[in-house]
């Protein structure tokens, strides 16, 4: 049994959108024995574009049935049916969203007819609903409407199981694909993080923290957490329920507020562990010594300073961008001698949260005590007014030791 669908949305940002419209044809492989076509009230207003693709306004929408209204009625119609769709993941996902809202979790097995239709008519121009449509002779009297895509689909799906009865080996039998709710979900919350750089809050259905995490690339991260398979992490993957990204401009601001916040909310998932800076110890050749994890620089005068690091990971990274970004010995040695004396009170900028935005870091009596953001149109000198948005931070070594790894990298650099 299969049930064709095809639903149209309200636009808006991921996650944020809703049905205003859906057509489901339930057909058991020679007729349609069933059928469902409705507007759908939103609960928010319709993109613009959206109206202008399909000619649905909010008006035509104020006396629709809400998606609660039509909910069981759309489990009946699916209920034992594979879903197919031209694009079916969209229509799939805004389906199981509306059913996440009601606390429902909706799950279904899937076919999609793009992927299938490449499988079983190679060589078409285009695989888009409107040019295969056209290409095959199927009748479209309106486009970006549900039910007249819907029918579409319908009639393409039709062609494809003739096509595919001639097969030794059933491409359609191959291409579904079985539901699993929690991959589903999983998938859902990894497309909807647009923010490359910063802090990511995974919380439950109740809003509670469970995990809060700082990456370089937040989207790779939080995929680390939902590819591991310990018994903890599984937990986490069943109870997750939005994933909050948060810009920061730069990893330093990154580490400061997961360190505060974490001491803060402590989340559930979570090791609680302050940031500890080993101690910076000359290596020689004795085994009882451990391995240390330090930059080793030369100073002005040939002088050896020991810059602590709280991984050595960390300190590698800050070395190679110090290789690769400085060339000149004699930039180097201005570095070399800046973070070997560090000044007693000075202000590093490093990136903001966008392009006309800055972060600045403030030192004062050789430590780092707090960082600020200011927009390009301010006048850094403006210190007093700017600094009253200070952001205080603890424990001021171990920042003070990052940042003096961020200025040799070149991330951070003086305020002149």
């Amino acid at each position: 049994m299969f049930c064709v669908l095809d639903i149209e949305g309200s636009g808006g940002p991921f996650g944020k959108e809703a049905i205003i419209e859906i057509a489901v044809y339930r057909y058991d492989g020679e007729e349609v024995v069933d059928q469902l076509i409705s507007l759908v009230h939103p609960h928010r207003e319709v993109q613009k574009f959206v109206t202008k693709m399909t000619g649905i306004t909010d008006k035509m929408l104020m006396r629709a049935p809400r998606f609660h209204e039509i909910a069981k009625r759309i489990v009946q119609i699916t209920e034992g049916a594979i879903i197919v769709g031209h694009n079916v993941e969209f229509d799939y996902r805004m389906l199981r969203q509306e059913f996440a809202r009601l606390g429902y979790p909706f799950e279904r097995q899937t076919l999609d007819t793009i992927d299938t239709a490449r499988e079983l008519i190679p060589g078409l121009p285009a695989y888009g609903l409107d040019k295969i449509s056209k290409e095959l002779g199927i009748f479209q009297p309106v486009k970006h409407r549900a039910d007249s895509d819907a029918l579409a689909t319908l009639e393409l799906f039709k062609i494809l199981q003739q096509k595919d009865a001639k097969k030794g080996i059933s491409i359609l039998g191959q291409s579904v694909i079985k539901g699993n709710h929690q991959k589903d979900k999983l998938n859902d919350l990894l497309r909807s993080i647009k923010t490359p750089r910063g802090l990511f809050y995974l919380h439950n259905h109740e809003g509670k923290l469970l995990y809060l995490g700082a990456s370089d690339n937040v989207k790779s991260a939080v995929n680390r957490i939902f590819l591991s398979d310990t018994k903890k992490a599984e937990k986490l993957k069943d109870e997750v329920y939005t994933v909050k990204t948060e810009a920061v401009g730069n990893w330093l601001v990154a580490r400061i507020k997961k360190q505060q916040e974490m001491a803060e909310a402590k989340p559930a998932y979570n090791r609680l562990t302050e940031i500890k800076l080993e101690r910076a110890i000359v290596a020689d050749n004795r085994s009882d010594v451990p391995r240390l994890q330090q930059v080793e620089l030369k100073a002005l005068g040939n002088k050896k300073y020991l810059l602590k690091a709280p991984s050595q990971k960390m300190a590698s990274r800050a070395l190679s961008m110090y290789g690769r970004n400085f060339k000149k010995a004699e930039t180097k040695k201005e570095l070399n001698a800046l973070v070997a004396e560090f000044p007693a009170e000075a202000i590093f900028i490093g990136a903001g949260r966008k392009k006309t935005e800055r972060c600045a870091f403030v030192v004062k009596k050789h430590e780092l005590v707090g960082y600020y953001y200011f927009s390009l149109n301010d006048q850094i000198s403006h210190e007093q007014r700017l600094a009253k948005n200070m952001t205080s931070i603890e424990p001021k070594e171990a920042f003070t030791e990052m940042l003096k790894l961020g200025v040799l990298s070149g991330e951070f650099v003086l305020s002149r």
